[in-house]
């Protein structure tokens, strides 16, 4: 170190010290100027709450006067005096005037200057707000007005309305009632009143009257000075420190870039591990798991914190614990296993396992390493596409059968209908003729809704309300729901609502959504109804309170001719299924038996 240092040469030395000074200058600077922002800035937002202050409380005044809307000798000004006086209780505050655009002192806490004037330096301050959007404020730092040292002064347009106040069409008690008698003769004198006042106070306003603050600079003073101290103090240590570092780094440059690759490899390990697309979890060489990366922690549900040091037999699930101790014998052979593991949040997942050993370039044992591949989604694919598969096949197949059954029952009907002619209107045979016909004819419905499901629907869309396709559904269904006892609540989302949909179809769907609610709450119920709108999607949301459905036969209930209902077809959710996949939604729907059972439905929101 000491042949490192005498061979330095003078100039590097001088190089460095000089580089040292410019930015420890430029630090230096940057602090102050930061500082006297800072501080300006507390200073603007402190004199723009004192505007918001003065604006809020003329609001309240005006408020809280209602007797002196028609009061012709009422002063706004003098209302204002008080809100005035108490903001120059505030420290700090010199005064606060308000202004017309001449420089007429209308109002302030000074109240032996209400009805002076302005000096001209600062009328051509406060022409600046003419360049102003309204609600803007300007400020500067300049002489005070009585001409005793400088100030911070800040400049706003009075506002004595708000955007709340501009936006309403009443006062809140015209919401109150709309009816006759006293109470809504009563309300009218208070709206006609309210509108005088608000006329009156829209005048105020448009005339653009002007707040102006001006503020002590003491705070501002004693901190740039504070700064300006710490700076000197900073620029000592920071020089001490730099010549310091400029030696230290001599010696310590080789093992900081011995550090740095050793890092850089590490966090690259650790980006190639958390990234790959299995889990992984692997022990050491004393058996307690070294590694166990992102992916694995979803799959198993645990966190690295809660396996990372501990033993396999601690923490992972019996099966995985076993094929990590068969690989520890089989060195040369990886053992893989495919199973169907139960997770923490209740989930099942198919996983395939691979473990083997981990040896070192003398064959011996160092660790193990666990593979996990999640195949849930890959399974349920399998048996999705198993699904629509048996699906199409039942589908041609109905098609064909509808096709050759219509023919024959074409002339059942019409030989029972000839039948029923010959016998007598009291005879029991033309009893059993008329149930011949009405058979037939619910054959023929079945077939026709068999048809409806296994042909592909050319839909008319279109954009439609999703809330008023429910409210137009309710009011179909609400008899039915009155006479068992059934209670209708809904809650809507605001507009937007739009769905490209077609209308019809969408409204076969939840009519038939509805009607399975009633028909599971016989001793009646609650139904609700309900939607939520995001930019995206829409989804309603159907609950009832009603007998709920088997965890049995709730894979199943979407699958045609599966029903819980004697008289049911099963096609009902199988064309609402359709229905809804047509239209590029999704239905989902969830039961627990005896409490009830809620179905939702996802609909593409409509784009421009």
């Amino acid at each position: 170190m000491k042949y490192r240092l005498v061979n330095v040469s003078p100039w590097i030395l001088a190089a460095a010290c000089t580089l040292l000074a410019v930015i420890i200058g430029v630090f230096a600077v940057n602090n102050y100027r930061r500082e006297k922002q800072l501080m300006t800035e507390v200073l603007l937002q402190k004199g723009v709450t004192i505007v918001r202050f003065v604006n809020a409380g003329s609001r309240a005044r005006f408020r809280n006067n209602p007797g002196g809307f028609d009061d012709p000798g009422w002063r706004w000004s003098e209302q204002l005096q008080q809100v005035f006086d108490q903001t120059a209780e505030q420290p700090g505050v010199h005064f606060v005037l308000l202004t017309d655009r001449k420089g007429s002192i209308l109002a302030g806490s000074e109240r032996s200057r209400i009805g002076g004037q302005l000096d001209g330096e600062i009328l051509s301050f406060l022409a600046g707000l003419e360049k102003e959007v309204p609600g803007n404020a300007i400020y500067r730092i300049g002489r005070r007005d009585n001409g005793e040292g400088d100030a911070f002064q800040i400049a706003a347009v009075y506002a004595p309305l708000g955007p709340q106040d501009m936006a309403e069409d009443g006062p809140p008690i015209r919401r109150m009632g709309r009816g006759g008698g006293p109470m809504g003769e009563h309300n009218r004198q208070f709206q006609q009143g309210y509108q005088r006042w608000r006329m009156a106070v829209e005048r105020v306003q448009a005339e653009k009257y002007m707040l102006l603050v001006e503020l002590d600079l003491d705070q501002l003073n004693t901190a740039v000075k504070r700064q300006l101290l710490q700076i000197v103090i900073l620029s000592l240590v920071l020089l001490l420190v730099g010549v310091g570092g400029w030696l230290s780094l001599l010696t310590l440059q080789g093992y900081k870039g011995s550090q740095t690759r050793l890092r850089r490899m590490r966090a690259f390990n650790d980006l190639l591990v958390s990234s790959l697309p299995l889990g992984l979890v692997a022990t050491g060489n004393d058996g307690n798991i070294q590694i166990f990366n992102r992916v694995a922690e979803e799959i198993l549900g645990l966190g690295e914190q809660q396996a990372a040091g501990r033993l396999p037999s601690d923490v992972l699930p019996p099966p995985l614990v076993d094929l990590i101790g068969r690989s520890e014998v089989n060195l040369r052979e990886p053992q893989r296993r495919e199973l169907t593991l139960a997770g923490q949040d209740g989930r099942s997942r198919s996983l395939l396992l691979a473990a083997l050993a981990v040896v070192d370039a003398e064959q011996r044992h160092v660790g193990t390493m666990l593979l996990i591949q999640d195949l849930s989604e890959v399974k349920k694919l399998e048996e999705e596409l198993k699904r629509n598969e048996r699906l199409a096949a039942l589908g041609e197949m109905a098609a064909g059968v509808a096709h050759e059954l219509r023919n024959p029952l074409s002339s059942i009907k019409g030989l029972a209908v000839l039948l029923k002619s010959r016998f007598a209107d009291s005879s029991s045979d033309r009893e059993a003729a008329d149930i011949l016909v009405g058979e037939v004819e619910r054959l023929n419905r079945s077939i026709s809704e068999l048809l409806n499901y296994a042909r592909p629907d050319r839909l008319e869309k279109e954009k439609v309300s999703l809330n008023g396709i429910l409210q137009k559904a309710i009011s179909l269904i609400r008899v039915d729901a009155d006479a068992v006892g059934v209670e209708i609540r809904t809650e809507f989302c605001p507009p937007p609502d739009f769905v490209h949909a077609d209308q019809d179809k969408l409204s076969q769907v939840f009519l038939n959504l509805f009607l399975n609610a009633i028909q599971a709450m016989k001793n009646g119920g609650t139904l609700k109804v309900g939607t939520s709108c995001d930019q995206a999607q829409l989804l309603c949301r159907v609950e009832d309170s009603g007998c709920g459905i088997d965890a049995d036969l709730l894979p199943k209930i979407f699958d045609p001719y599966v029903t819980t209902k004697s008289g049911g077809t099963g096609l009902g959710l199988a064309m609402s299924v359709k229905i809804i996949e047509e239209h590029g939604g999704r239905i989902d729907i969830s039961s627990t038996p005896g409490q009830g059972t809620t179905v939702a439905v996802s609909l593409p929101a409509w784009q421009q």
